[in-house]
C-alpha cells in the first residue's frame, strides 16, 4: 500500500473549508519533472550495515516528481503544496566484500540483486510574508517516507527485505527572483530537519523561463536537486543516504 494515495485526498478534503470560506482559490500551479538520481550512503538493519554502492550494487536512475500548489487570499491561513517524489533504485552485481543485512549474510563473489525505495510525499503548509521584487515562502513540511531495502542472492535465492515508513516534520522555505520584463526566474527551495538523531536536507536550486498565456502561464526550468536522508532507528532502520543530480521540469499556473 502506498500512503500517498490516501494522504493527498485527505489533505484536499481538509483544505476545502479554506476555499469555501472565501470566493475561491486565487491560483493553482501544477508541475512535473525528471530527475537524474545519483545515490550513495548506507542502509542498516539489526546492526548490519550495507553500503548502497559497494554492497547493494546500486547505481544511478532517472526518476520523476509531481506537485500541485494551491493559493488563496486569506493572510492568516497557510497555503498548501503537495509533492510526490518516488525514488526507486535497483542494482545487480558481484559482492566484493562479505556483508550481512537484516540477519542474512552475503559472501564475497556472490551475485546479488538489490532494490532501495525511498518514496516521499510532502505536505507543505506555508505563508508568503514577502512578494515584491521576489517571493519568500516559509512554513512546515510534513514529509512521509515510505520505503524498503531488498537484497536477494542470485546464487542460493536467499532474500532479505526490510520495510519502513512514517512522517517527519521539516522546516520549509522557498524563494524566487524574477528578472522584470524578461520571463526569466531563479531561486531555491528547501526542507530541513535535525532532531532526535534524524537529519534531512532536501534542497532544489532552479532557473527557468515563464511565459504568460491568457490568465495563466507556462514555465520550463532546470536545476539541481539534493537530498540527504539520515535516519536513526526510524521504524527499526538506520540510514544515511544521499541522492542528488540535475533535473528538468515543466509547470503551469492558472
Amino acid at each position: 500500500m502506498r500512503i500517498h494515495r490516501h494522504l493527498i485526498p485527505a489533505i484536499a478534503l481538509a483544505v476545502l473549508p479554506i476555499s469555501s470560506a472565501q470566493a475561491g482559490l486565487t491560483g493553482v500551479s501544477v508541475g512535473a519533472g525528471l530527475w537524474s538520481q545519483d545515490p550513495r550512503g548506507y542502509m542498516e538493519s539489526d546492526g548490519n550495515r550495507a553500503d548502497v554502492e559497494d554492497d547493494l550494487q546500486i547505481g544511478s536512475e532517472t526518476g520523476y516528481f509531481v506537485w500541485a500548489d494551491l493559493r488563496h487570499p486569506v493572510p492568516i491561513l497557510p497555503r498548501l503544496k503537495l509533492q510526490y517524489t518516488p525514488i526507486n533504485l535497483t542494482g545487480s552485481g558481484t559482492v566484493d566484500n562479505s556483508f550481512e543485512f537484516g540477519g542474512v549474510g552475503f559472501t564475497t563473489q556472490e551475485d546479488v540483486d538489490s532494490e532501495v525505495e525511498l518514496d516521499q510525499t510532502d505536505i507543505v503548509l506555508y505563508w508568503t510574508p514577502w512578494s515584491l521584487l521576489f517571493d519568500l515562502d516559509v512554513g512546515l513540511n510534513i514529509k512521509y517516507i515510505d520505503g524498503f531495502v531488498e537484497v536477494e542472492s542470485q546464487n542460493n535465492g536467499e532474500r532479505e527485505k526490510v520495510s519502513f515508513s512514517g512522517p517527519l516534520p521539516l522546516a520549509y522555505a522557498r524563494t524566487e527572483f524574477r528578472m522584470p520584463g524578461t520571463g526569466f526566474f531563479g531561486g531555491g527551495e528547501g526542507s530541513f530537519l535535525a532532531y532526535d538523531g534524524h537529519r534531512i536536507v532536501d534542497v532544489t536550486l532552479r532557473g527557468g523561463y515563464r511565459a504568460g498565456y491568457g490568465v495563466g502561464s507556462l514555465a520550463v526550468e532546470g536545476g539541481w536537486k539534493y537530498q540527504n536522508i539520515r535516519l536513526d532507528d526510524f521504524d527499526d532502520i538506520d540510514a544515511d543516504v544521499t541522492v542528488e543530480g540535475p533535473y528538468i521540469g515543466v509547470s503551469a499556473r492558472f
